[in-house]
Order: structure tokens, then sequence, then C-alpha cells
């Protein structure tokens, strides 16, 4: 949950932050408030010193104009810290600070702060930089546990969700999202997004029943065909699967109970309204040199202006358009590529009646890079057709010569059958492939569409798989499967912020829509979400043990637990029996977060000998890597010897190079001279650090380690490890 939590706050900073490097004064338009401001603004919160990477991005739309910050680090920890500022008004309008990951910080599973007293640090750092926003938040508790950071070692935090809420109700989008590292206490990122539009009301709203009435009519789960694609092993994977077009476009008006199927909608907002939000600075804030670098450097890309005459060169915009949106940013598939994204709507008095065109240029070179027109002709299925696809095609192919001469010489024509392509058509759609040689590059190429009345150009854009099908025997009918989607899923009341085309209005809307859900997507046979690859998504089994209740070790047995490094569906952990030298190493990795990568951490309970070894033997070279274990030194079925497990300890908490010197090591046992040369400072250290301690005053170098003990230990290491 927390790694959705981190993944949403992070792809909500880059939504509203993705688009908009800006040039500098000359393409600002009339904001009131400059650049220069808004950064000494954000500098008035943060230290921003620190970071050697940063730009300026710029927003304008028919509602506001706003700057948006991003300061990174190219380095570890990479940090970040982005920014959005109205540039009329100087109001933030969103924060998302992310300090980085601290490679050099061993992950631990003993917190130095509890869970109560990260929250309260939490709120405090909210109320401090925006104390009226939060004090209209409450709470949103995780499902599941908060703090399992060992499943992975870039989890070593808290996070904490507080939701704007309105008479009880949430504002989708609004709110914080805060993390606190569990080791150090500090605020780790953390994002602010807030909007102030008028909401409606809640009275006289349909029911839950009557809403999931019009889901299962209007939307409903759908059985499909989905293709998995493994971009690391090239795999594909092809399952029937239930699923739901557009999941986050299922909105309900819970005042009409009309389904908006023409809306837009996405989990994030605009900004706040108007007023001064500033945080009072008593010096002037000096620009670092990156960021005097950076506002010098956008103001050699093209003005606003300059680019619309760049669209003008090919485009006629038509009488009655107005341009309402123009955004700069940096390409995402071209880094230090600026863009700029220009929009025009259609203005009319005729209800319905919808136009706009959306074109983007190259900030830097001047090069138009695509654009897409659209008005309601086109759907008008009364037309009278004037060109043929071969006449259309010809002047698709002689506008692509004028604009791409030297690409043109080397993309392909995708064929249609004749069989396949209709008589009548409004629109003729052509796809030109890139040609390396005589082999096509699909993912290269352009596409191009051309009006048959018109003979204009509507879309044109550069853009750079037969399988066999499961049989779709025994799946799950469409009505059960969504009965058992209502019941695991279901809908929610919330308030949302809506675009309607119809309407050509962006505004909250009282909906019932789908809660959040870890996949919309599910196996049409027994109805489990999956995963992105098409993997189950897997509840995680309650580990709750019979056979440990007044055990000597249960304390340490179940704090493990509760920290989820031992985790199994088994109700006995078998405290008193051998552990073997692969589960201990694999229970030592986990809890020091040194696993190898995409395992889940889980400690057999109930294996065997030769069961699981190809996940055992995944952790002893993660160990080897590590430095815990030396090549050819374990046999991971055999039971672990005390001396052995001596070495892994001392080795996991970074004393391997002084355990090594020889001859300076006392160790306070009665059979100290049996101890292996090599291990003897080890055994010295771990009685030292009393991480191992005497059995009626004897060491027992290879005396076997029960699973009992070597929970013992393992929370004793962890506690002089939180201590380092």
């Amino acid at each position: 949950m927390k790694r959705l939590r981190r993944f949403a706050a992070i792809v909500l900073s880059i939504v509203l932050a993705f688009s908009f490097a800006v040039p500098g004064a000359s393409a600002q338009g009339n904001a009131s408030f400059s650049q220069e401001k808004a950064i000494e603004k954000i500098k008035g919160m943060f230290d921003t010193s620190g970071y050697d990477v940063f730009s300026i991005n710029y927003n304008e739309d028919n509602d506001r104009k706003i700057w948006n910050l991003n300061w990174s680090d190219s380095k570890e920890p990479y940090g970040s810290l982005n920014a959005s500022v109205d540039a009329d008004t100087g109001a933030i309008l969103n924060l998302n600070f992310y300090k980085g990951y601290d490679a050099s910080q061993k992950p631990t599973l003993i917190p130095k702060v509890s869970e109560e007293e990260a929250r309260k640090i939490a709120e405090d750092f909210a109320k401090k930089h925006q104390p009226d926003e939060f004090s209209k938040t409450i709470y949103r508790t995780q499902q599941g546990p908060i703090y399992r950071p060992l499943a992975n070692r870039y989890q070593q935090d808290y996070s904490f969700n507080f939701v704007r809420v309105v008479k009880d109700i949430p504002v989708e989008g609004d709110g914080f999202y805060i993390n606190v590292s569990a080791g150090t206490g500090e605020v780790e990122s953390y994002s602010f997004t807030w909007s102030c539009e008028e909401l409606p009301s809640s009275e006289n709203i349909i029911s839950m029943e009557e809403a999931e009435k019009i889901f299962q009519e209007k939307s409903g789960l759908k059985l499909v065909y989905k293709r998995y694609f493994n971009y690391n092993t090239k795999q594909d994977n092809v399952k029937l699967v239930y699923t739901i077009d557009s999941p986050y476009s299922v909105l309900i008006d819970a005042k009409s109970g009309e389904f908006l199927n023409d809306a837009n909608y996405g989990p994030y907002t605009r900004g706040m309204g108007s007023g001064d939000y500033s945080m009072k600075s008593d010096a002037k804030q000096e620009l670092t040199p990156q960021e005097q670098k950076e506002v010098e450097a956008t103001k050699n890309c093209i003005t606003k202006e300059a680019a619309v005459k760049v669209v003008q060169k090919f485009l006629s915009i038509p009488e009655g358009y107005e341009q309402n949106y123009a955004n700069l940013y940096e390409d995402y598939d071209n880094p230090g590529e600026k863009v700029w994204n220009i929009g025009w709507n259609k203005k009319s008095k005729n209800p319905g009646e919808y136009g706009s065109i959306n074109a983007r240029v190259n900030a830097i070179s001047s090069e138009l890079l695509g654009f897409n027109i659209w008005d309601d002709s086109l759907s008008n299925s009364d037309f009278s057709q004037k060109y043929d696809r071969s006449a259309a095609q010809k002047i698709a192919e002689d506008f692509l010569k004028k604009l791409q001469p030297e690409k043109a010489g080397n993309v392909k024509l995708e064929e249609i059958s004749d069989g396949n392509y209709p008589e009548k058509i409004r629109e003729h759609y052509f796809n030109f492939t890139r040609m390396v040689g005589d082999i096509p590059y699909p993912d290269n190429g352009f596409y191009i569409s051309v009006d048959s009345v018109t003979g204009k150009i509507t879309n044109y854009n550069m853009r750079w798989q037969d399988r066999e099908f499961p049989k779709a025997d025994g799946v799950l009918s469409k009505q059960d499967a969504e009965a058992g989607f209502l019941k695991d899923v279901g809908l929610e009341l919330s308030y949302a912020r809506v675009y309607r085309m119809q309407e050509q209005e962006n505004r909250f809307y009282l909906v019932y829509k789908l809660k959040p859900s870890i996949s919309y997507t599910f196996d049409a046979l027994d109805l489990k979400p999956l995963d992105y690859q098409g993997n189950p998504i897997e509840k995680q089994a309650e580990t709750a043990f019979t056979d440990i209740k007044g055990h000597w070790a249960e304390k340490d047995i179940q704090l493990l637990v509760d920290m989820g490094v031992i985790q199994s569906a088994k109700d006995r952990f078998r405290p008193d029996e051998d552990i073997s030298q692969g589960d201990f190493i694999k229970l030592l990795l986990t809890a020091t977060g040194l696993g190898p990568a995409n395992n889940n951490i889980v400690l057999k309970t109930g294996a065997q000998s030769g069961e699981d070894s190809e996940s055992l033997q995944d952790y002893i070279d993660a160990a080897i890597k590590a430095g815990i274990v030396k090549q050819g030194e374990i046999d991971a079925q055999k039971s672990l010897p005390r001396e052995k497990m001596a070495a892994f300890l001392v080795r996991a908490l970074g004393f391997e190079k002084v355990a090594s010197i020889s001859g300076i090591y006392t160790v306070p046992a009665k059979d100290a001279a049996a101890i292996a040369p090599a291990y003897k400072g080890h055994a010295a250290i771990a009685m030292g650090l009393s991480l191992i301690t005497g059995i009626d005053g004897r060491f027992e170098p290879r005396g076997s380690v029960t699973r009992a003990q070597a929970a013992v230990v393992l929370v004793r290491m962890l506690k002089v490890q939180a201590e380092k």
C-alpha cells in the first residue's frame, strides 16, 4: 500500500508539473507573480541549496497561469522538490518533496520512532506549512499493516494520507500524502494538493443500490483477451480476463443518476483559488547557480507567439476558434527537448457544437511535431465523400514529404485489405512505419488522417503484434463476476473533478465511483485480481502460529511476524527444531533488507529438505555479494552451527574486517579452543555484543541452532544495528 501511495504522490506531482518548461519573461505572458518570486517563495519553505538540477515549467489555460518549479539531485540520494505556484496570485497550488534514498542508511527492523510518533511528525509538518488546509482534513487509515518496511528495503518509512472532507464526504485528490522515515523520524516525502471550487449539495441523492444497478447497466465488467508483455524477458502471455474500460471514468452522478460517459476524470486538481499563501521570509532568497542557469537556459526557447506562427504555417486556424491553453514542457521521450503544446477551442453559442485544435511544436528548433483537428462535422454520418483513399493517400504523402522530407524516404505505408476498408468513410487513416533497411520498426513512424470531404489533414503525429488465445471454457458468467466485483471492490460516494466534453466545462460532481483497487483486471476463471504482468495478486496470508504461545522465545518470534519478516499460511512455527543454514540466511537478509530483488520475502515454515532450493540459492548469492557469506562456506540444507551463525551476524553488522584480525581476541567460554580460528573473532564480538550467550559457560561452536534461537539472536542483532 505504501508503494502505491508513494507512487500515487509522485505521479500526482508529475501530472501537475509534467508539461511545461518556461522560456523566460518573453514567453510568460502577463504573469503578475514572476518566476523569481515563485522560486523565492518555495526557498522560504525548503532549503534548495543541495540540489544540482533545476527547471522552471509553465502552464497557462483559461483559468490560471502556473509556475511549476522542479529541483532534483542527479546523484544519490536522488531527492526532488516540485512545487506549483499561481503565476498571478502567488498561491501555492501543489508541493511534492522527496528526500531520496540514502544507500548508506541500512534498513532496520526496530524503528526508532513509533507509528504514533511518526504520525505526529507528519501532522506537525503539514500544520507548519499549510495550517488552514490541514485543519479541514481527516486521517485515512490504511488497509492492512502500515509498517512492514522489510518487505522491500526501499520501504523504510510510515505513510500517512490526510484527505480533505466536506460534510464527511472525501474530495478526491485533495489533501496530503506524507512519508516519515522509521529510522530517523524525518519527513521523507510530502505532497499537498487542494481545490477551492464550490461543491455540489449532498442532499437528495440516489442510493448505493441504485448506483450499483446503473454501473451494471452502463458499464460493468467485460470479458476480453488481454496481452501481457514482459519487457525483461520479451515473453508474451495472453489471458482471458474480466476488466473495466477506463475505470477512472466510471462516474455516476449522485444527484441525477446519470452515467457520465462523456466525462474525463483524473485524481488530481488544478490547484487552489486566489489568495496569498506566501511563506514570509526576512531576507531575499538568492538563486543557486543551477537555478540561475535554468532561468537563463529556458530563455532560449521560442515564445508562445512564435510557436503559434509555426502552427499557422501549416494549419489555418478557422474563425471563431480561440486559444485556450499553452503548455511548455520537456519531452519525456527526448530529454532536453522543449515542446510547446498549444490548443484552440471553437467558441459557439449553439449547445453541443464543439471544435478543437491541438498542436505541438519543438520549442528549440521550431519544428511542427503533431496536431489534431476535431469538430462535430466529423461525426456527422450525412456527408458527401469527395476524396477516395487513393486521393487521400497522395495528400498524406505530399504533406509528409513537405514537412519531413528526409524521414519520408525511410517509411513504408501499412497496407489495408480492400475487403476490410469501407467504401465510404469520413476520415482516411494512414500509418507510415519506419524502415531500417528492409526491416520495419513499428514503434517509429507517422500517423496521418485526411478528411474525405475537404481533403484537409485532420491528424498528424510522429510515433516511434497473431497469438494463441486460451479457450473460454470454465469462465465465470458476467453476472457472477459483477456480483463478486461489487462485493470485493464496489462503489463509493465522493467529490470528483470531472470534465464533460458535451458541456465543455470542468467542475466538481458528487459521484459514485469505483473504490480504489490494486487492480481492475481479473482472471475470468476465478476473479483473482491480476498485476500488470498478468500474475495473480494473492492476498497475504495471515501468520498465526499455534505452537509459540508460552514459549520462551514467543515475544521475539511474534515481533518478526508483526514486522513481516516471517510470513506463513501454516499454523506451526516449529520453534525447537533446528534451522537450516539456507533458511537462516534468508531470514537474516530479509531482516536487513539485503535480500535479492523481486523476491517475496517469506520464511517457509513448513519447508522440507530440498524444498524452495531455488529461492534459498537466490538469498545465498545475495549474501555472498553483500559479504555476509563467503563462497563455498554454506550448505543450504544442513543445520546451522553456532560459530557460523556468529560469523554471519557480525558480518551483517559490518564488523568483518575487525573480526578477522587474528591473535587479539579472547572468547569468554570454557570451550573457546574448539572454535575454528577463522571464526574466533566473530564469536568474541558476538558474545561481547550479547548476540549469543553461552550455555553453561560453553560456546558450543558446532552445536546446532534452533528456529527459536535464530529468531531471538536476530532481534538482538537488529537492536544493536538500531543503536549504531
